[in-house]
């Protein structure tokens, strides 16, 4: 009972041990640079749990359906809305609730139960009581700060890999509704989107699966119908889901649609752990059987798209760039050497000495490169700045138009017309800013790299044609066939490529990495202006109703453009830096790569007979040992590419 991730375990621990015997032939040819990467990749397989959000408007039961995934009360529930920052709920042995704090701004706080239940439930202020007013404009203040809380629990779920992420409570014109959609969903490996049986599918709830969710996250999201409990017949819970699916095929195209009961999912769980389930006076609670609370069927399905599907995606990545790394050293350092023991070129010391400037050159070549990049990189910026806060103002005078079309209507109709308005250009926009800089820095990279990826690929022709047999006897340099030097080049700069496109929705891209992006717009901005209805604007009466909410909408769409400018530009100087630090850490690889075939051409030249038989025959054991690796990865892949495609438990 529970999330079994046991296949995902297996193929996770064969890929970790191919990964260790790799590592052990690395060390054996003292090729370090190689078994860094190897290091690297073991780090992220074992510290790249699965992340599952669970995504609901203000009650539909959102803390006891995470609780009772949990099979615990970790989340405090109530009546009222609750759940005001980001939780994160993930393994430790020992319990603890840590707070985290955007931009480093101080230390993370370790704080009580009863601290986080303040803080997740924070009580209303009393409208025209001024003490109140400041205390809960304090608590406001602070929570801007947080990014997000992190507690800590035994739990198997957690033991198993999940972190389940807990998100505010959305409504309308509330800045976490764009989060959750262009941040937290992207960067998700599934999301739950929970919805409630007594008020299938509201309007607002239609505007974020139709307009605010991206393409790319369809496949990955699970709509959960709670509150199975409170349907009398089996007849009204099939009407709720044809009407669930009808309403969202459009939009899902195959929707996972799944009824539940979470307070009786929870409840029977806690019986299971031999809890006494009673109410406050002490009498007994009815539980239901686990198999009828509609946890069993989404729990199974949850269990199979995690560790087939995401979490084949999750292993091939590692897989895939250790095939690459095995075919490098293969070509060489293996084949390299065995070509120059076996040649036996003439005046190769020579060659070797002739040939160390252009690696200087290549050196020199490298590091202006690299700065033309950044030149390149920071001369963009101010273009897809401007670009940017021009399509923002878009935005900020669409809500307004929108309110003066419907001044009419009440603040909280207002309010979800202005949602339903801007949502689709908002994600437009999100949609192309991400486009923009992605492209802006391939295009510099491109630019800046053609060069580089010439004279490597040219150098790399030369190195291989000094152990060549028809090179014997020849001190004068090669004529190089610039066209077959093209023809062989290997774009040295692919990965970063990769990276880029990884960013946005990947848990360990660089923008997660830098600590950018998640949590920073709701708690930037605060509560959103539907709160503030809650606080006492749907109460002022008079003719400046209207107008006093204007202001309010003006203000709050000003904050949120700053704080998008702010994070735009974070995100521009986290990629620029990341794909600079990238460039230099490739021509710093391939200048070590080229050193050590000049030393190993010239140590060839030093052995003789039985020492070059007796090195040959290392080679060919090395080649063995680098063969049987890639097999049984080639294996493992093709295991894990049927189960991405969604052939489960393809042997």
């Amino acid at each position: 009972m529970g999330i079994d991730l046991n296949e995902y375990k297996e193929n996770r621990s064969c890929l970790l041990n191919e990964l260790s015997k790799y590592d052990q032939v690395l060390q054996d040819m003292e090729l370090e640079d190689e078994q860094q990467k190897v290091h690297h990749y073991k780090s992220d397989i074992l510290n790249d749990n699965f992340q599952l959000a669970v995504v609901g408007e203000f009650s539909r039961g959102k803390s006891t359906f995470i609780n009772a995934l949990l099979g615990q009360q970790i989340l405090p529930s109530s009546a009222k809305p609750t759940t005001t920052i980001l939780n994160k709920i993930v393994y430790s042995p020992h319990s603890f609730i840590k707070l985290h704090y955007h931009n480093g701004i101080k230390a993370p706080d370790v704080i009580t139960e009863e601290d986080f239940r303040k803080l997740v439930a924070p009580m209303e202020p009393v409208i025209g009581d001024a003490a109140s007013e400041k205390e809960h404009e304090e608590i406001v203040d602070y929570m801007k700060k947080i990014k997000y809380a992190e507690i800590g629990r035994n739990l198997s779920l957690c033991a198993n890999g999940v972190e389940v992420i807990d998100t505010p409570g959305t409504n309308d014109l509330d800045p976490i509704r764009e989060e959750i959609t262009n941040t937290i969903i992207p960067r998700s490996d599934a999301a739950i989107l929970l919805l409630s049986a007594l008020k299938i599918l509201s309007e607002s709830e239609m505007s974020l699966l139709k307009d605010r969710l991206l393409a790319n996250d369809i496949q990955k999201i699970f709509i959960v119908v709670n509150f199975k409990d409170h349907l009398e017949s089996k007849e009204e819970e099939s009407k709720v889901l044809k009407f669930a699916y009808q309403h969202l095929k459009e939009i899902l195209y195959d929707p996972k649609i799944f009824m539940v009961s979470a307070k009786h999912a929870l409840n029977s769980r806690r019986k299971l752990n031999g809890e006494q389930i009673v109410t406050k006076r002490g009498r007994p609670i009815e539980v239901w059987n686990f198999e009828d609370t509609g946890f069993p069927e989404l729990e199974r399905n949850l269990a199979d798209f995690l560790q087939y599907e995401r979490g084949s995606i999750k292993l091939l990545k590692p897989l895939k760039r250790t095939l690459e790394s095995i075919k490098e050293v293969k070509k060489k350092k293996v084949d390299f050497e065995r070509n120059a023991l076996n040649s036996q070129t003439e005046n190769l010391k020579e060659k070797v000495a002739a040939f160390r400037p252009k690696v200087k050159i290549a050196s020199e070549n490298g590091k202006k490169a690299r700065k033309d990049l950044g030149k390149t990189l920071k001369f963009e910026e101010k273009e897809l700045t401007k670009w940017y806060e021009q399509e923002l103002e878009k935005v900020t005078d669409l809500a307004l138009c929108t309110f003066e079309e419907n001044r009419r209507l009440e603040l909280t109709e207002i309010s979800k017309k202005i949602e339903l308005a801007v949502a689709p250009l908002e994600r437009s926009i999100f949609e192309a800013k991400k486009e923009k800089m992605n492209a802006t820095a391939k295009a510099a990279l491109e630019t800046t790299s053609k060069e580089v990826n010439a004279e490597w690929a040219s150098m790399d022709i030369e190195l291989t044609d000094m152990t060549a047999p028809q090179s014997i006897g020849s001190l004068v340099p090669a004529v190089y066939n610039h066209q077959e030097a093209e023809s062989k080049i290997d774009d040295l700069f692919g990965s970063i490529h990769d990276s880029l496109e990884e960013a946005w929705h990947s848990p360990t891209g660089f923008f997660v990495k830098a600590a950018v992006g998640a949590g920073m717009i709701v708690n930037s901005i605060g509560y959103g202006l539907t709160k503030a209805f809650s606080w006492g604007w749907s109460k002022i009466k008079g003719m400046d109703e209207k107008e006093k909410f204007k202001k309010e909408l003006l203000d709050y769409y000003n904050n949120n453009n700053k704080n998008k400018m702010k994070i735009m530009k974070a995100e521009y100087q986290t990629m620029s830096n990341s794909v600079e630090e990238q460039f230099k850490d490739i021509i710093e690889e391939q200048l070590k790569q080229v050193e050590g075939q000049l030393k190993q051409l010239i140590k060839s030249t030093e052995l003789e007979g039985k020492e070059i038989d007796k090195r040959l025959s290392v080679l060919d054991l090395q080649e063995q040992e680098l063969n049987s690796i890639k097999a049984n990865l080639e294996q493992l892949a093709n295991k894990l590419q049927q189960q991405a495609a969604g052939k489960v438990g393809a042997a």
